[in-house]
């Protein structure tokens, strides 16, 4: 049986490429973080990192780590809008399906004749 893919809104499309640009942004800050922790005292990565730390009072790794919560969380509630909007157009489908093959036939009545008497 073939089954019909239901196609993606501009919103969704946009939405989600939004998030995945976001989730990526953090990923990288993790990784800046879990890699400054490793070198050496007097890399200009390092020098960043407390700069960063500085100025906004986190450094790479706590940025990238809110950074990519925030986009794991929108994400999910996009996710979870769209299933429910999806799920209630099948069941609008689904029962205008089920009304229209629920028609009324007419009931055949065989009738016999029996003689005047």
């Amino acid at each position: 049986m073939k089954r019909k893919l239901k196609q993606l809104s501009i919103f969704e499309i946009i939405a989600y490429s939004a998030l995945l640009l976001l989730g990526l942004w953090g990923l990288v800050y993790t990784l800046l973080g879990f890699i400054c922790e490793f070198l050496s005292p007097y890399s200009g990565l390092r020098y960043a990192n407390s700069y960063v730390r500085n100025v906004f009072g986190t450094s790479f790794l706590t940025c990238g780590l809110i950074v990519l919560g925030v986009s794991v969380v929108v994400s999910v509630i996009v996710l979870l809008v769209n299933a429910k909007k999806s799920d209630r157009d099948f069941e609008k489908a689904q029962r205008r399906a089920a009304r229209l093959k629920k028609k009324p036939e007419a009931e055949v009545v065989d009738v016999t004749s029996s003689p005047a008497e």
